[in-house]
């Protein structure tokens, strides 16, 4: 396929598809007319791509993930990895908008218990 062709049935424009390329994540080979041409491949590529940048995944970070044989079992926990930290962000976004209001000895007693929870969550994220 043809850059343009690819860009237009993943939705990523085909500048980002040319960064992808030069960066080394995509792969594509010259035709007798000089056009890059890309497998069809490629489309999982970039759907991988979109995952692994939205999990905050630096250009390098990603290359390393895409250069490593692919373990399906390691896929799928980071999936869930991600899927659970969604799912905080959106419960605490909820408790945020409690909290905004509450009256300050609420958040003083609700701080001090979380003050406990907190090296929990930073032993976990130290296994990250």
């Amino acid at each position: 396929m043809k850059i343009g062709e690819v860009a237009k049935l993943s939705g990523v424009s085909t500048r980002t598809i040319d960064y992808y390329t030069v960066s080394g994540l995509l792969h594509s080979e010259r035709s007798d007319t000089n056009y890059r041409l890309y497998p069809a491949s490629t489309m999982q590529t970039l759907e991988r791509i979109q995952l692994l940048k939205k999990q905050r995944m630096s250009i390098s970070e990603i290359k390393e993930v895409l250069n490593t044989p692919e373990r399906p079992e390691t896929e799928l926990l980071v999936d869930e990895v991600y899927e659970e930290f969604e799912c905080l962000q959106r419960k605490i976004t909820s408790l945020e908008e409690q909290l905004k209001d509450a009256p300050s000895s609420v958040k003083l007693h609700v701080s001090k218990t979380l003050e406990h929870q907190l090296a929990a969550i930073t032993a976990l994220i130290a296994l990250l």
